[in-house]
C-alpha cells in the first residue's frame, strides 16, 4: 500500500492526501458531522462520461463534500485515466482472484477521486454499452467497492452506489463476506433509469455466489436500505405496470423507503458567462452573446448562415427513449416552418442513418454530428434559440435544464423529470419555462413547436423568456440536503441491526425469483490443432500469431469465467512446448482453477478410419502421455474422445477407444456431429440424415439431437453430439446469427432433463487467426458477454456435466459419417473414402504404409529402441490431418502441405535404418552411397559403433542426420525431420523459407549444390571427400573431407575452399536427443559452449562443434531463426583450410582442442599415405 487511505483527507499538495476542515458556511446535520459517504459510479465528469449520470456523479459529491461530508468518489479505471496506486485488494471472483488496484485520480474540488483498476476489464473504446448486457466487468467493479468499503479505518457511514453498475454493491454488502464489516453502513441506492437493468445470466449468478438472484438493478432495488430516483414524478411512474419495466411489485414492496430527489445542475460547470467550451460568453446582456455564439454552431453544422431563422438544438443519445423516431418524422416539417434543427450525438445505428439522410435532404437547414463532444454539446446549448426533448420517457432531464442556464427554451414533452421541472410558458405565461406537449405523435410536438415560434416572432416576449429561463434555480441546493435526509435515514435504518454470520438470508420483499425451468446447458468445446510449425513463413501465419490467439480467447473465458472444454492435438503441443511453453502454463494453470477441462483424442489429428487398431492406438497413448506431462492431467481424467475430422464408424472405432489397456481404462464419449444420429439409408434417395442437413440452419436443433445416447454396438461408448448449426451461430455474424442464438436460449427443458447444447469446432475461426478473419475474436467476446446475461442458459464443463447426469443414456445407432461439409460438400463421402482412397493420394498412403512395414520389421527384429521410438513416433506424426485435400480448389486435389508431411514419413526408415545398426551386437567402421529413405537419390552412409550418420551429396553435401549411442541407448542429435517442412515434399532439400532443416555443414551460398563422392580408407578410419561440382555456385570446387574413426563418437570436417572464394559460413542444427526434445520441449535442451566449442545438452545427451584454435575460423550469430527443435551454430572461417569437429559426450576446453588436434593428426596421416601410396 503506497498511501494510507484509512486517514480521512480531501485534496492533495505534492501528491500527498491533505486533511481538510469543512468550510465554516457548512450545512451539517447533527447526526452526520464529518460523515464518510463512499460515493459509487460507472462514470463522473470530467474522468469519463458518457451521459447525465457522470454530472451527477461529479456534482452532488462535490456539494456533499461543501456540506461537510468526507467523500470519497469511487469509478472503474478507464483507458487512459491513470492516477497513482495507493492500494492493491485480491477480489475473490469465482475459481480465481482478481488483482485490483485502487488508484488516486486529480481531486475533485474537495472530494477525493478513485479508480478501481483491474487489468482487462475497462479498457473498451467506450465504458459501457447503454444496451446493459456487459454485466461482468460491473459485477467485479460491485465487489471490489465493497471490498474498498471494509477495508482499513476509513469505512464509510454510507455507500452510495448508482445505476445498475452498482447494484451489487447493496447485495454484497448485505450477504457477502464482507457483511460483519458492513453491518452498520447504511446502503442508499440510486436509479437513474430503470430501463437499464443488467441482465444477470444463469452463469453469472453462480459466479455472484449469492443466494438470490436478479438483475443487478433489482438486487439493488432489493438490499439497499434506502432507494431514490432522479425526479419525484419518475418515481410514480415506475411504480406503475406501464413504466415500472418489471420491477413495479418490487418498488412497491419498498415504498416506504424510497422516494424521488430531483437532480440539480452544476453551475460552476454549466454558466454561459464561465464556460470555457463556448465561443463567447455571455450573461446579462446575452442577446449578443447568443447570436455570436449561433453564428459559430450555423458555422461549424454547415447550416445557411441566417440569424433570424429559429434554430433547434438537440443533445441525446440517439435511443428510442430520446423520442428521435418521433422527430425524425417530424423534420420535414420543421423546415418547411422556417427553421433549423442541429441533433449531436451516438446510438442506434438506424437513428444515425435517419438523421444523416436528412442532412443531406436537408442542406443547410438540417446539420447531424455523429458525436458526444463536450465541447460541441456547450456549442449547442448557447447557440441554440431552442433545446429539444421529445423523451418517451425522462427519469430527470438534465440536458433542458442545462438549456435554460444557456437561455435555450426547452420543448420537451410532459414526462418524468421533464414534468417536474418545466412548465408550459402557453398555460403559465407568467411562471412558464417553456413548450411542452403531451401525446407522442408528431403532431403533438409541432404544437409545442408552433407555440414556440409564435414566441419567437415576438422577440421582445422571447427575450423576456429567455432572462427568465437564465434566472431559473434548478442548482443542487435543495436535492444535495434531501439527499443527507436520505442518508441520515439509512443509517437509522441499520441501528441494532443483527448480521447473521451465513450468507442465507430472509429473502428481500418483492424479488424476483429465478424462472422455474432449469436453464439449458451449453458446452464450449474449442479444438486447437496445428502441426509442428515454426515462424517465418510467407504465405500463411507462424505459430507464434497463432498462440497469441489462443491465448487471447483462454483470456477472455478466464474473463467471462466461462468454462471452456478443450482439445489440443499432440503435434501443437509439441511444437508450443519447444517454442511457448508459456501458452501450456497458462491451459494448465486455468484448468488447476476449473475453468478449463481437457478433452483426449489422437497424437496427430490422424482419420482413424485410414489406419489399423494399432497405429490407432499407439497415436492415443502419445496424446495421453502428452497431456500427462505437458498440463498435468491425469489419464483417468480424460473421458471424452475429439475423433479426428469426426470422421466416424462404430464398428472399426469403437473397440480401440474403449481398449481398457488405454492408460484410462477406455474412452466413455465421443464428440460427434449431432448429423450422425440419424440414419443415412432411406426409401427413394431420401434419408432422416439428408433432411436433417437440409433444414433451415437457423432454426434452433430438434430436441432429440440435444442429449447423449449409447451407440448401438459402441462397446458401451456413448456419443455426445455437437450441433452442426451452434457451428454456424458462434461468433455470431450477422443478426440472422443473434437471433438464432437467442431462439437457442429459449428451448425449453425440464428439471432432470439430460438435454445440452454442444458447441464444437476449430479454435482457429473464434480466435479470428489462421485462415479466419481477425474480427472473429471480438465477436466471440460479444458472445461471451451475451452469454453472461441469458438466465435460461448455463455454460457448463461438459465432463463435470457428464459424471452427474442421472439418467441412463437412450440407445442410438450411429452410421458412418462425419460433418456435413466434408461429406458433402468436399466430396469426402461419409466414410472419408472419397479423400483417403483419391488415386492422387495413393503414392502418399503407400509412403504410410510402408514406413509402418519397416519400423515394425526393425522393432521385431531387435532395433534399439529409443531410436525405434522415435521413428514410431516420426510416423505417428506423418499421419497428420490424413489425406486432407485443398478445399479452395476446385478439383478438391490433395493438399500441398498433407502431401508433404506424408511423404516425409520415409525418413522413418532412416530411423530405423539407424536403430537396426545399434541394436547389432557388432558395429564394424563402414560406410557406402545407398539411397537409404527411398527417395530416389544415393546418400552418403557412415557406420561405427558409437554413430550413424547420413549426408546429402546431392543436396548441398549436408549432414542431414546423426545418430549416437552411447551408455542410454541411441538418440538423435543432427536432423529435425518430424518438424514442419512448409509443403517440401522433396526428402533432404535445403528448406530454404523457413530454415528449419539446415541439418550440419550447410555451407552459405552452396546449401543446394552438388557434390561427387569418394571414400577411401585407412587403419581403424574412414575419410569421405565430397567435392563441390555445382559449376554456378561460388563455392564450386570447394571440399570436405568427413573423418570417421572406429571407436572415436565424433567426425572430423576439414574444408578446402576453391580459389577466389571470400571465406564460407557453415551452419549446423544441434538436436541433443531430438525424441526427448519433441516430447519435453524446450525445458528439456541446455545450450552449452566455450571459447572454441559450442554445443548443446538433453540430460546425458551432450553434442557440440568445436574448432582448432589455430585455425582462421570463429563463432558468428546465425542469420536464421532457429530451427525448430534445434540450436543452430555458425561459424565463420576466411582460410582456404579450416577444420571443425561434430562430437558427443562431455566437454571443455582442454578437451576440446585435444580432440580436434588429434583428430586433425590422424587425418594429416592418412593424406600423407595417399601421397606416398602407402594405404595399409
Amino acid at each position: 500500500m503506497l498511501t494510507d487511505l484509512s486517514v480521512p483527507t480531501n485534496g492533495t499538495k505534492d501528491g500527498v492526501l491533505l486533511k481538510v476542515e469543512p468550510p465554516e458556511v457548512a450545512f451539517t446535520a447533527p447526526a452526520l458531522t464529518r460523515q464518510r459517504v463512499l460515493f459509487a459510479s460507472a462514470e463522473a465528469y470530467p474522468f469519463m462520461k458518457v451521459g447525465g449520470l457522470a454530472d451527477v456523479s461529479s456534482a452532488l459529491p462535490k456539494r456533499l463534500s461543501e456540506l461537510g461530508f468526507d467523500v470519497r468518489l469511487v469509478i472503474p479505471a478507464y483507458k487512459g485515466l491513470g492516477g497513482s496506486p495507493v492500494l492493491t485488494i485480491d477480489v475473490p471472483f469465482g475459481p480465481i482472484a482478481e488483482r485490483v488496484t485502487v488508484r488516486r485520480l486529480p481531486s475533485l474540488g474537495a472530494v477525493d477521486v478513485l479508480a478501481l483498476d483491474a487489468p482487462g476489464w475497462f479498457d473498451r473504446e467506450l465504458p459501457y454499452s447503454y444496451q446493459d448486457n456487459d454485466v461482468m466487468p460491473f459485477v467485479l467493479f460491485s465487489k471490489a467497492v465493497t471490498a474498498l468499503a471494509a477495508q482499513g479505518e476509513w469505512r464509510p457511514n454510507i455507500i452510495h452506489c448508482n445505476d445498475w453498475h452498482c447494484g451489487l454493491v447493496a447485495q454484497e454488502a448485505r450477504q457477502g463476506v464482507h457483511r460483519q464489516a458492513l453491518a452498520s453502513t447504511g446502503i442508499v441506492f440510486t436509479i437513474h433509469n430503470i430501463a437499464y437493468q443488467g441482465p444477470v445470466g444463469a452463469a453469472t449468478d453462480r459466479l455472484i455466489g449469492l443466494p438470490q438472484g436478479g438483475s443487478l438493478l433489482e438486487r439493488g432495488i432489493a438490499f439497499a436500505d434506502r432507494i431514490n430516483t432522479v425526479s419525484p414524478r419518475y418515481m410514480e411512474e415506475i411504480l406503475t405496470p406501464a413504466q415500472g419495466a418489471g420491477l413495479d411489485g418490487l418498488l412497491r414492496a419498498r415504498r416506504g423507503a424510497a422516494r424521488g430527489i430531483l437532480n440539480g445542475v452544476d453551475y460552476a460547470e454549466f454558466s454561459p458567462g464561465l464556460d470555457p467550451w463556448i465561443d463567447t460568453r455571455y450573461n446579462g446582456d446575452f442577446v449578443a452573446g447568443k447570436g455570436a455564439n449561433k453564428k459559430v454552431l450555423q458555422k461549424l453544422s454547415n447550416l445557411e448562415p441566417a440569424p433570424d431563422r429559429p434554430l433547434f438544438g438537440m443533445v441525446a443519445r440517439l435511443v428510442s427513449q430520446k423520442g428521435i423516431s418521433l422527430l425524425t418524422s417530424a423534420l420535414e416539417q420543421f423546415v418547411a416552418r422556417g427553421a433549423q434543427v442541429v441533433v449531436m450525438g451516438e446510438g442506434a445505428p438506424r437513428y444515425r442513418r435517419q438523421l444523416q439522410l436528412a442532412t443531406r435532404c436537408y442542406p443547410g437547414s438540417v446539420s447531424y454530428h455523429p458525436t458526444s463532444s463536450e465541447s460541441l454539446a456547450r456549442q449547442v446549448y448557447a447557440g441554440s434559440d431552442f433545446f429539444l426533448a421529445p423523451s418517451v420517457f425522462e427519469p430527470c432531464g438534465l440536458t433542458p435544464l442545462i438549456a435554460l442556464k444557456y437561455g435555450t427554451i426547452p420543448i420537451v414533452r410532459r414526462t418524468g423529470g421533464l414534468a417536474d421541472t418545466v412548465t408550459d410558458y402557453v398555460e403559465d405565461p407568467a411562471e412558464g419555462l417553456g413548450f411542452v406537449f403531451v401525446q407522442r405523435r408528431v403532431a403533438s410536438m409541432l404544437s409545442a413547436v408552433d407555440n414556440a415560434l409564435a414566441v419567437y416572432s415576438r422577440m421582445p416576449e422571447m427575450n423576456h423568456l429567455q432572462r427568465r429561463a437564465m434566472r431559473a434555480d434548478f442548482s443542487w441546493r435543495v436535492p444535495a440536503r434531501e439527499y443527507v435526509a436520505v442518508y441520515e435515514e439509512a443509517l437509522h435504518s441499520r441501528s441494532n441491526i443483527e448480521v447473521s454470520r451465513s450468507t442465507e438470508q430472509t429473502s428481500q420483499p418483492g424479488l424476483r425469483s429465478r424462472p422455474a425451468s432449469a436453464p439449458l446447458p451449453l458446452a464450449l468445446v474449442h479444438h486447437a490443432n496445428q502441426f509442428l510449425i515454426t515462424d517465418g513463413y510467407q504465405d500463411r501465419e507462424g505459430l507464434t500469431s497463432l498462440i497469441r490467439g489462443y491465448s487471447a480467447l483462454l483470456r477472455m473465458h478466464e474473463k467471462y469465467r466461462v468454462p471452456l472444454n478443450l482439445h489440443l492435438s499432440g503435434t501443437l503441443i509439441e511444437a508450443a512446448a519447444w517454442q511457448h511453453p508459456w501458452f501450456l502454463a497458462e491451459v494448465r494453470r486455468l484448468r488447476d482453477v476449473g475453468l478449463v477441462s481437457l478433452t483426449g483424442g489422437t497424437y496427430s489429428e490422424n482419420v482413424l478410419t485410414a489406419f489399423d487398431r494399432e497405429y490407432n492406438r499407439r497415436q492415443l497413448q502419445e496424446l495421453f502421455w502428452l497431456y500427462r506431462h505437458h498440463l498435468g492431467c491425469a489419464s483417468s481424467d480424460l473421458e471424452i474422445c475429439w475423433v479426428p475430422e469426426r470422421v466416424w464408424d462404430t464398428d472399426r472405432l469403437a473397440k480401440v477407444l474403449t481398449d481398457p489397456r488405454l492408460p484410462n481404462g477406455g474412452y466413455r464419449y465421443v464428440l460427434l456431429d449431432d448429423r450422425l444420429l440419424y440414419p443415412s439409408d432411406g426409401a427413394h434417395g431420401v434419408s432422416d440424415r439428408l433432411e436433417f442437413d437440409g433444414a433451415d440452419p437457423a432454426s434452433p436443433p430438434p430436441s432429440d439431437a440435444l442429449r447423449p445416447y449409447r451407440i448401438k454396438g459402441g462397446k458401451g461408448l456413448q456419443v455426445v453430439p455437437m450441433s452442426t448449426r451452434l457451428r454456424y451461430w458462434i461468433p455470431p455474424d450477422d443478426r440472422s446469427h443473434w437471433r438464432s442464438l437467442s431462439r437457442a436460449a429459449e428451448l425449453p427443458t425440464a428439471p432432470g432433463d439430460d438435454s445440452i447444447l454442444v458447441y464444437a469446432d476449430d479454435m482457429e475461426k473464434s480466435a479470428g487467426v489462421g485462415a479466419w478473419h481477425p474480427s472473429a475474436l471480438g465477436r466471440y467476446e460479444e458472445f461471451l458477454r451475451w452469454l453472461a446475461t441469458q438466465p435460461k442458459l448455463l455454460p457448463v464443463d461438459l465432463s463435470s456435466w457428464l459424471r452427474q447426469r442421472r439418467r441412463s443414456p437412450g440407445v442410438r445407432v450411429v452410421e458412418r459419417g462425419t460433418f456435413v461439409e466434408l461429406a458433402k460438400d468436399w466430396h469426402a463421402g461419409e466414410d472419408y473414402s472419397g479423400w483417403c482412397k483419391d488415386e492422387a493420394w495413393a503414392p502418399y498412403q503407400e509412403h504410410l504404409a510402408r514406413a509402418r512395414r519397416v519400423v515394425a520389421d526393425a522393432e521385431r527384429a531387435g532395433a534399439e529402441h529409443r531410436l525405434t521410438a522415435l521413428a514410431w513416433k516420426h510416423v505417428l506424426a506423418s499421419g497428420y490431418e490424413t489425406a486432407w485435400h485443398d478445399t479452395a480448389h476446385p478439383d478438391r486435389l490433395p493438399a500441398a502441405w498433407a502431401k508433404a508431411v506424408a511423404s516425409h514419413v520415409r525418413a522413418a526408415c532412416v530411423l530405423a535404418a539407424a536403430a537396426g545398426w545399434f541394436g547389432r551386437q557388432a558395429r564394424p567402421l563402414e560406410a557406402e552411397m545407398i539411397d537409404i529413405d527411398d527417395d530416389g537419390a544415393e546418400e552418403l552412409v557412415l557406420r561405427s559403433e558409437h554413430l550413424f550418420a547420413v549426408l546429402a551429396p546431392e543436396r548441398g553435401g549436408r549432414l542431414v542426420y546423426l545418430a549416437y549411442r552411447g551408455s542410454n541407448g541411441g538418440v538423435l542429435v543432427i536432423g529435425n525431420p518430424t518438424d514442419d517442412w512448409n509443403r517440401q515434399e522433396e526428402l533432404n532439400t535445403y528448406m530454404d523459407v523457413p530454415a528449419n532443416h539446415p541439418g550440419g555443414l550447410a555451407d552459405g551460398g552452396g546449401v543446394h549444390d552438388r557434390y561427387e563422392v569418394s571414400i577411401d580408407w585407412g587403419d581403424g578410419i574412414v575419410v569421405s571427400e565430397l567435392r563441390n561440382v555445382q559449376e554456378d555456385s561460388p563455392l564450386f570446387g570447394l571440399c570436405k573431407r568427413v573423418a570417421l574413426a572406429g571407436a572415436v563418437p565424433s567426425l572430423l570436417v576439414a574444408y578446402d575452399l576453391p580459389p577466389g572464394a571470400d571465406g564460407v559460413t557453415v551452419h549446423t542444427c544441434l538436436s541433443p536427443d531430438y525424441y526427448r526434445l519433441l516430447r519435453h520441449g524446450v525445458a528439456a535442451l541446455q545450450r552449452t559452449g566455450g571459447t572454441s566449442w559450442q554445443g548443446a545438452s538433453s540430460r546425458a545427451t551432450h553434442v557440440w562443434v568445436a574448432l582448432a584454435d589455430d585455425e582462421d575460423s570463429a563463432w558468428c550469430d546465425p542469420e536464421a531463426q532457429e530451427p525448430g527443435h534445434g540450436v543452430l551454430i555458425s561459424l565463420r572461417a576466411q582460410a582456404r583450410s579450416f577444420h571443425l569437429l561434430i562430437g558427443l559426450g562431455e566437454i571443455d576446453e582442454k578437451v576440446a582442442q585435444e580432440t580436434v588436434k588429434s583428430a586433425r593428426e590422424r587425418l594429416a596421416v592418412l593424406a600423407a599415405r595417399e601421397l606416398t601410396g602407402d594405404r595399409a
